[in-house]
């Protein structure tokens, strides 16, 4: 029994390795590395590939949606319902009242507290629904998660301005 419970703890090295690779040759950080190499060494792009990135990234976030709707099932995100509240709720609230008070005392104000609480409270990306299906995930966590941060966000930023208004803070 001790050895099945070292086996348990015991790290799937070929798993580990899959795992890196797949981070690795991940689409969205392989972007992320190409732009910053672009940037660091102030290489100019033609006006073509920037107006095409441009209009590129005007319509990755709908496409996204589009795709998470289409592949929305119900039934199995109901099944998950009890962590998706819970996802939904660190994400929307717990956050944003453990950081801004934070925030609060080392002096932020204004348009950079609004800035934060941005950060904080915003919805949960497209995008991670995409790295999950990426990643050989079914996806219906994500999917619920996003969905309902996404309906919730407008009343909990909302909550949280309010807030920071009456304080004065804003």
């Amino acid at each position: 029994q001790l050895m099945e419970q070292r086996e348990k703890g015991k790290v799937d090295l070929t798993q580990f390795k899959k795992s890196l690779k797949d981070i690795a040759t991940n689409p969205i950080i392989l972007g992320i590395l190409a732009g910053m190499i672009f940037s660091i060494c102030k290489i100019p792009l033609p006006q073509i590939v920037i107006k095409t990135t441009n209009n590129l990234g005007c319509l990755a976030t709908p496409l996204a949606l589009i795709a998470l709707g289409a592949s929305f099932e119900g039934r199995k995100a109901l099944a998950k319902i009890k962590p998706t509240v819970i996802c939904t709720v660190v994400k929307l609230l717990v956050l944003p009242a453990i950081f801004l008070p934070i925030a609060i005392q080392m002096g932020f104000r204004d348009e950079k507290l609004v800035g934060i609480l941005i950060m904080l409270g915003a919805p949960t990306t497209v995008s991670s629904f995409i790295m999950a299906k990426n990643m050989n995930h079914e996806g219906v966590l994500t999917s619920s998660v996003i969905v309902s941060t996404t309906f919730l966000s407008s009343v909990s930023i909302t909550f949280f301005l309010f807030l920071l208004k009456n304080w004065g803070l804003i």
